[in-house]
């Protein structure tokens, strides 16, 4: 079970005064989601953060990060944080999660969780162990027009959720990437921004695919990474997703698109990077014009098309903040609550069938 009966997690109280925290990583996700997301919650003190790279470290103190170290270890030395956001490259998810586990800090981490299912599991045996609160920050369904989405599909008023299609299209290869960890990616599209992907599409369907066929072709050998994903995910009562992520194209920016097609209505759902026009025709034509900078969500039935959700731009700091107010709420609660961080194994699970699908010609693999 995710959550478990009450009781005070180990480490300093944290009944009343804002929790002390630490941010692991002082890079592009501290600078544009942890640390705004920290400042704005009453319920949280950033107390220290800490980057071997010196240029992270001045911009943090900019920011207002007064105590700053090149080391994990050495801020945790000198501070004793109750809670620590790790958002550092991937391959030091698992190292730098377990360190802050065994220091006694709750701790949300930055997607992709970690690198493999046996690493996941240590870090979910060790938070349960200590009963202290583990997530990750897949947090785009807590943006308005994903959340509101799940709202209306829950609550039956489109009918069954029965298919959905998912795809970006970019220039954006390898050598495009401004750090050297995201160039180095060999397993980058899928892995690395395929689980904000998968996770909306858990979100969705409210359960976890049965099998994923996926193919990654070498359409530009000079990469060595998959710049074009095709996946196909079957879902539970005869349900099916599409993944199309493609890296490589010169066609017009398309950063998240998303069509959910229920009985009585489809859904176009599209994040960032979007200007289309299209002729309608329903007791006349029409000419039906959309500008996207952030984000939009449209219901289409009857030839007709309205807007129930809109974003003015996209919302990757205030979703942060939302996912870390619930994750601040649940270390209060007293109850363990391990339900995010098993959803992102099972997320996981999912995107590196999508590899070993591909490695085999394609060929389906079961998950369940």
């Amino acid at each position: 079970m995710a959550t478990l009966p009450a009781e005070r997690a180990f480490g300093p109280d944290v009944s009343a005064k804002p929790l002390r925290t630490a941010i692991f990583g002082l890079g592009g996700a501290a600078e544009r989601l942890h640390i705004p997301a920290c400042r704005a919650l009453p319920g949280v003190a950033l107390e220290a953060g800490c980057d071997p790279d010196p240029a992270a470290r001045d911009r943090a103190r900019s920011l207002g990060v007064e105590r700053v170290y090149a080391t994990a270890e050495e801020l945790l030395a000198a501070v004793s944080p109750q809670l620590v956001l790790v958002g550092t490259p991937p391959e030091s998810h698992f190292d730098l999660c377990r360190l802050a586990l065994e220091a006694g800090a709750h701790t949300l981490c930055e997607k992709p969780f970690v690198e493999s299912l046996e690493q996941a599991d240590g870090l979910l045996a060790l938070a349960r162990d200590r009963r202290l609160q583990l997530a990750v920050n897949t947090q785009y369904r807590y943006m308005p027009i994903y959340r509101r989405t799940r709202e209306r599909i829950a609550a039956g008023e489109l009918g069954r959720l029965y298919a959905v299609q998912v795809w970006q299209q970019m220039f954006h290869p390898p050598g495009a990437e401004k750090v050297d960890w995201r160039r180095r990616l060999r397993r980058s599209t899928l892995f690395e921004f395929g689980g904000h992907a998968l996770d909306l599409l858990v979100d969705l369907f409210g359960d976890d695919p049965l099998s994923i066929a996926c193919t990654i072709p070498r359409v530009r050998p000079e990469y060595d990474s998959d710049v074009l994903v095709q996946a196909t995910l079957r879902f539970p009562a005869e349900r099916l997703a599409t993944l199309w992520l493609h890296r490589v194209t010169h066609a017009p920016l398309r950063y998240l698109e998303m069509r959910a097609d229920c009985e009585q209505a489809s859904l176009r759902l599209s994040l960032g990077g979007l200007a289309r026009a299209e002729a309608a025709w329903s007791a006349g034509p029409r000419l039906r014009w959309s500008l996207v900078q952030g984000g939009e969500a449209r219901e289409e039935r009857g030839g007709r098309s309205k807007v129930y959700a809109r974003m003015a731009k996209p919302a990757f700091e205030s979703a942060t903040r939302a996912l870390l107010a619930d994750f601040v709420a649940r270390i209060r609660s007293g109850s363990l609550d391990l339900a995010d961080a098993e959803r992102a194994r099972r997320v996981l699970r999912v995107s590196l069938a999508g590899y070993e699908s591909a490695e085999n010609g394609g060929a389906p693999v079961a998950l369940i």
